[in-house]
C-alpha cells in the first residue's frame, strides 16, 4: 500500500522537474527579486504608501512566472514563449515606481543636494539647467525629448528583431538587463535622488509633441521622486548599444546615434544630473560584463527552441 508521503513525493517530483525544464535563468532573479520586495511591503506596511497593492502586484508577477515557467515547452510561435521572454523587461516599469514608493526606508530627505554638488565639481555649474536655455530652440527640445522617449521603444525594439532572428544572444540581453535594473533599484532605495524633474516646467514650457508626451508620461506615473542616481535610461542604453552593436553591424551608425541621443536627454531635458548619467556609463559597461560572465557561467537548458 502507497502512503501520503509516497503520493506527495511522486506528485512533487514531476512538479520540480517541469520548473527545471521550464525555468529560464533570468527567472530566479525575477522571482527572489518580487519576494524581496513583497517581503518589504508587509515588513513595512506603516511606512510606505500603497503597500497592499504592491504587495498583490509583487503576488501577481510571481504567479504568473511561476505559470509560464511550468507550462513553458519552448513553441516560438505562442504567445506563452514570448510573453515569458519578455516578462522580466515588463516589470521594470512597476518595480521602478516600487522602488521610488520605498525610498524613504532609510532616509528622510534625498541626496540631490550631493549630486548637485557633485555636478558643480565636475562642470562648475548645473548642466541639466544650462543646456536646454543656452540652445534656445524648440526643434532641438523636442528633438532631445523624442530620444527620451525612445528609451521606452529600445527596450523591445532590438530584442525583438532578434528574437525573431533567433539570435542566441536575446536572453542573455534580457538576462544581463534585469540584474542590472534590479540592483539599481535596490540602489534607488538606498540611496534616493528625485533628480532635477521639479525644474522642468521651469526651462521647457508648451512644446509642439514630444515634450507633452513626456509630460503626460510622468503624470501617469505619479512621480515620486528617488530613482535618480544612476540614470537607469542610461545603464539600459549602454547595455542594449552593446549587444546591439555585435548583432546589428550594418546598422552600427544608427545605433550610435540612437544611444547618444538617449544619454544626452537625460540630462539635456533635466530628467537626471549630469553624474547620474556618467554614473550609468559606468554601471551599464561593468553590469555588461557581469551579466555576460554569469550567463555563461550558467548551466541550464537553451530558452530558443530548436529551429525545425
Amino acid at each position: 500500500m502507497v502512503s501520503g508521503t509516497e503520493m506527495a513525493m511522486k506528485n512533487i517530483l514531476p512538479f520540480q522537474h517541469r520548473l527545471k525544464q521550464g525555468i529560464f535563468p533570468v527567472d530566479y532573479f525575477v522571482l527572489i527579486y518580487s519576494l524581496l520586495m513583497a517581503a518589504i511591503s508587509i515588513v513595512f506596511n506603516q511606512t510606505l504608501a500603497k503597500p497592499w497593492w504592491f504587495l498583490t502586484c509583487n503576488l501577481a508577477i510571481i504567479s504568473l512566472l511561476l505559470y509560464l515557467i511550468y507550462y513553458e515547452n519552448r513553441d516560438f510561435g505562442t504567445v506563452h514563449y514570448w510573453l515569458h521572454t519578455w516578462l522580466p523587461i515588463i516589470t521594470f516599469m512597476f518595480y521602478y515606481t516600487q522602488s521610488t514608493f520605498s525610498d524613504n526606508l532609510i532616509f528622510n530627505e534625498t541626496f540631490d543636494p550631493v549630486l548637485q554638488h557633485w555636478d558643480n565639481l565636475l562642470f562648475g555649474f548645473q548642466p541639466n539647467q544650462t543646456l536646454a536655455p543656452a540652445v534656445n530652440s524648440m526643434l532641438v527640445n523636442e528633438t532631445m525629448h523624442l530620444f527620451y522617449f525612445s528609451y521606452y521603444l529600445l527596450l523591445f525594439i532590438p530584442g525583438t528583431i532578434m528574437l525573431l532572428n533567433r539570435r542566441p544572444k536575446t536572453h542573455e540581453m534580457i538576462f544581463t538587463l534585469t540584474i542590472m535594473m534590479y540592483v539599481h533599484y535596490i540602489i534607488f532605495i538606498l540611496f534616493p535622488g528625485d533628480g532635477p524633474v521639479l525644474e522642468r516646467p521651469d526651462i521647457f514650457s508648451g512644446g509642439l509633441l514630444f515634450i507633452p508626451i513626456m509630460n503626460f508620461i510622468y503624470s501617469i506615473d505619479g512621480f515620486q521622486g528617488g530613482g535618480a542616481f544612476p540614470s537607469t535610461h542610461v545603464t539600459s542604453t549602454v547595455i542594449i548599444f552593446l549587444y546591439s552593436f555585435n548583432e546589428f553591424k550594418s546598422k552600427r551608425r544608427l545605433i550610435q546615434l540612437w544611444s547618444a541621443g538617449i544619454v544626452i536627454a537625460t540630462v539635456y531635458c533635466s530628467y537626471h544630473y549630469a553624474v547620474d548619467a556618467i554614473a550609468g556609463l559606468i554601471t551599464g559597461t561593468m553590469f555588461y560584463f557581469i551579466g555576460r560572465y554569469l550567463y555563461s557561467i550558467w548551466d541550464h537548458p537553451a530558452e530558443l527552441p530548436a529551429e525545425l
